[in-house]
């Protein structure tokens, strides 16, 4: 009966020294996910900017819908949607609503990016950034030509 006592404690005080590491580990994961998430949706909009010479999608679910997306990632950290990051129309442009062209809702004209919600400091560093909410993940400018070594999929340097 001792020996099970003691054998027991043990187990109990082993237990509570890998229980932070393998916190720190699920926690590791969840950050790789969010940035193969976030690239997803980078990756998807850039897709869509080259079928649609250079606009942005106006919504996730059109991204969806055309599959260059296979369905709706939730931020791994949250377990929530993403926040989504939209290309603002300057004021006075074409888009603002002064003209005949058609108008989006709140001046936006579709989605670049998304971000985490989450305000935690993260373990590692993405881009220098070390809190999630400053993960942004951006499609940058795009060209609709074909490149000449094949066809690249990520954004031009911003």
């Amino acid at each position: 009966m001792a020996a099970l006592l003691v054998s027991m404690s043990a187990m109990c005080i082993m237990i509570s020294m890998a229980l932070p590491m393998w916190r720190t580990s699920i926690r590791r994961e969840r950050e790789a996910e969010l940035v193969f998430r976030g690239q997803q949706y980078v990756r998807a909009i850039v897709l869509f900017q080259r079928k649609y010479h250079g606009t942005f999608p106006p919504t996730l679910d059109v991204l969806v819908h055309e599959r260059f997306l296979r369905r709706r990632y939730l931020d791994p950290i949250t377990n929530d949607d993403f926040q989504l990051l939209y290309v603002d129309v300057p004021s006075g442009s074409a888009l603002d609503g002064k003209s005949d062209a058609p108008t989006f809702t709140d001046k936006r004209r579709g989605i670049m990016g998304v971000v985490s919600r989450s305000k935690q400091i993260s373990l590692g560093r993405y881009h220098g950034r070390d809190r999630y909410d400053e993960w942004a993940f951006i499609a940058g400018p795009v060209s609709t030509e074909a490149h000449p070594g094949g066809r690249s999929l990520e954004p031009m340097a911003r």
